[in-house]
C-alpha cells in the first residue's frame, strides 16, 4: 500500500517469525500512527504469546488490531507489508510460498537472507513483483550514520577495518559490507576466507553455525572491509577515507576523525527502528534500506565465499552455509 492510502484505512501487515528479533519488529510497529491490521505468524505457541505480551508494553492505539496464527495459510489474501523474521534456512521457502498464494505489496526480509545461492534466487525471483522489497541491514536507517557520511565518508571508497571477539563473523559480516556499499556507491566483488580458522562451531541460535578468523572483502572501487572475530573485546570500526582516519565506538555512540572531529550518535534498537520504517513505506512506497536487489548481489559473494570455505574444512559435499 503506498502513497494513496487515507488515515480512515488501516494497513494490513504481517510478521513472519516473532523470535527474539521477531518480537522487536512487533514491538516496534505498535509504534505506527497510521492504523494497523497486523498479523503474527510463527509455528511456535510461546513465541506468538511472548510477541503479543511484547506488543502490549508499548500500550498501542487502540486503531490497530492483532492476531496471532500458526499457519502462513491463515494469513489474509491482501498484504500491505510483510517482514520476514524466520531463521534464514526457511526464508526462501516462506517468501516463495507466501509471493505464490497472496498479493503481497511490499516487503522488509531479515538478513542473512538465505543459506545457500539457489535460496537467493528464489527470494529475488518471489519478490520481484511487488511494489517493493528490501533487506533489513539498518545502518542505513541511522542519523548517525548518515552524519558520519556527510563529514567525509560518503561518496569514495572506504578502507574498513572491524575487529573485535565474540561478535559473529560470519552471521553479521553482511552488515559492515552493506555499510561499505552505501558509503561508496561501490558493489563487492571478492571475498578472501585465507585467515578463518577452519573449526566452525555452533553458533547461538539452534541449527547454525559460525567461525572465528578473518575475512577480507574487496570492492569494485578498490577499497575493502576486513572483519576480524578472535579473542575477546568490543567491536570497533576503523576507517581509511580521503577526508583522514575514523574509529567508531558503537557501544559508546563516538566516532572520532584524526583531525579532532567527533561525531556522537546511537545504534538505535530494532524496536525503534520498525515503526518508522513502516510508516515511511506506508506514505512514500520506499525506504533508506537496501533493495533485496542490491543486498542479494553482496549476499552471493559472501555465501559462495563462505561455502567454499566449508567445503575446504572438512565438509567437502556441503551445499549450503548454515548462518542466520
Amino acid at each position: 500500500m503506498g502513497p494513496e492510502m487515507n488515515a480512515s484505512q488501516r494497513a494490513i501487515a504481517a510478521v513472519i517469525g516473532v523470535g527474539q528479533l521477531g518480537s522487536r519488529h512487533v514491538q516496534g510497529l505498535a509504534s505506527c500512527v497510521s492504523g494497523l491490521d497486523l498479523h503474527l505468524v510463527d509455528p511456535s505457541s510461546s513465541s506468538l504469546d511472548a510477541a503479543m505480551e511484547r506488543w502490549s508494553q508499548m500500550a498501542p492505539s487502540p486503531i490497530h488490531r492483532i492476531e496471532t496464527h500458526r499457519r502462513l495459510d491463515e494469513l489474509p489474501n491482501l498484504l500491505d507489508l510483510v517482514v520476514v523474521a524466520c531463521n534464514a534456512a526457511e526464508r526462501a521457502a516462506v517468501v516463495s510460498a507466501l509471493a505464490a498464494s497472496r498479493t503481497v505489496g511490499q516487503w522488509v526480509l531479515e538478513k542473512v537472507l538465505a543459506c545457500d545461492v539457489e535460496g537467493l534466487r528464489v527470494i529475488s525471483e518471489a519478490t520481484d513483483q511487488a511494489d517493493g522489497a528490501w533487506v533489513n541491514t539498518p545502518r542505513r536507517m541511522l542519523d548517525w550514520y548518515a552524519r558520519i557520511g556527510d563529514k567525509g565518508v560518503a561518496g569514495r571508497p572506504v578502507e574498513m577495518e572491524v575487529t573485535g571477539g565474540g561478535w559473529g563473523l560470519a552471521c553479521n559480516a553482511i552488515h559492515f559490507l552493506d555499510l561499505a556499499v552505501w558509503w561508496s556507491g561501490s558493489e563487492v566483488v571478492a571475498i578472501d576466507t585465507g585467515g578463518l580458522r577452519d573449526e566452525w562451531k555452533l553458533a547461538r541460535r539452534d541449527g547454525y553455525l559460525e567461525v572465528e578468523g578473518r575475512l577480507h572483502a574487496t570492492m569494485a572501487d578498490g577499497g575493502y572491509v576486513s572483519m576480524v572475530d578472535e579473542g575477546s573485546g568490543d567491536r570497533a570500526i576503523n576507517l581509511r577515507t580521503w577526508s583522514g582516519d575514523w574509529r567508531i565506538d558503537e557501544s559508546a555512540g563516538r566516532a572520532f576523525r584524526e583531525d579532532g572531529l567527533e561525531v556522537s550518535g546511537r545504534l538505535e534498537l530494532q524496536s525503534e527502528l520498525t515503526g518508522p520504517l513502516a510508516e515511511e513505506i506506508f506514505s512514500t512506497g520506499a525506504c533508506r534500506l537496501p533493495t533485496v536487489t542490491e543486498s542479494v548481489r553482496a549476499h552471493q559473494v559472501l555465501l559462495e565465499a563462505l561455502l567454499d570455505h566449508r567445503r575446504r574444512t572438512g565438509v567437502p559435499n556441503a551445499s549450503m552455509v548454515p548462518i542466520t
